[in-house]
């Protein structure tokens, strides 16, 4: 009797406290999968194959139709965690959140970004290939402020100055957030990016010129001996 509890303890433990669901993004095709398998609590043992589901939105099967990103040939491998869920513990967003909503983003009747890109088919060309690259770099902390922009009554001439302005002052930044965090290969890296995409910006090379280090200070000079006044040689 006591085993048949204890099983029965387990299996109600394992069914509400090991069931993981999430979803995943693709960061070239902007493809999205649910997910869901079991575990055991705690471990993070999984016990169970992974079922997924697709929850593409729209604006990203547009995207695709219509060549604003660019379409692999070959099926996709990489995916980026959008958010996951343990148990009771709620879900945990990743950064790839930040592109999921936007892409899920809701206007009656069409998805928000589906119907600006439809609205705006010369900014489209422009703004979701940009996306793209960054999705493909996992920097989906940079884009907001570019999604806030693309919003603007602009011209394209306009949209172009201000996404390089803001991309490169925000790689600017990134860079000395990660030295200044002793993460050395990682703003290398940063940095390797930002000047392929804007190699004339001046103070994006300012940080690829190395620091000179200090001088050394000199010793100071030994004092010379006071001279013998005349008074003291006689």
């Amino acid at each position: 009797m006591a085993t048949i509890l204890v099983s029965l303890f387990v299996l109600l433990w394992v069914r509400t406290q090991g069931f993981v669901s999430g979803r995943e993004i693709s960061p070239t095709t902007f493809l999205m999968r649910d997910f869901q398998f079991y575990e055991i609590p705690l471990l993070h043992w999984q016990i169970t194959p992974i079922r997924r589901t697709a929850s593409t939105a729209k604006t990203a099967i547009y995207l695709r139709q219509n060549k604003l990103i660019l379409d692999p040939a070959t099926p996709t491998a990489r995916w980026h965690l959008v958010q996951i869920s343990r148990g009771f513990t709620g879900s945990t967003p990743a950064d790839a959140q930040l592109l999921a909503d936007q892409l899920s983003l809701q206007q009656t009747p069409n998805e928000y970004w589906r119907q600006w890109s439809i609205d705006h088919p010369e900014h489209a060309k422009r703004f979701w290939p940009v996306i793209q690259r960054l999705a493909d770099r996992e920097l989906y902390l940079l884009m907001p402020p570019l999604f806030e922009l693309a919003q603007r009554k602009q011209s394209l001439d306009e949209l172009n100055t201000r996404i390089d302005a803001i991309l490169a002052r925000q790689y600017h930044d990134l860079i000395l957030d990660m030295r200044a965090a002793k993460r050395d290969d990682l703003a290398a890296g940063l940095l390797e990016e930002a000047l392929l995409d804007f190699p004339n910006d001046a103070a994006l090379k300012k940080l690829a010129v190395p620091s000179k280090p200090p001088l050394p200070s000199k010793p100071p000079l030994p004092s010379k001996p006071p001279l013998p006044s005349k008074r003291s040689a006689t």
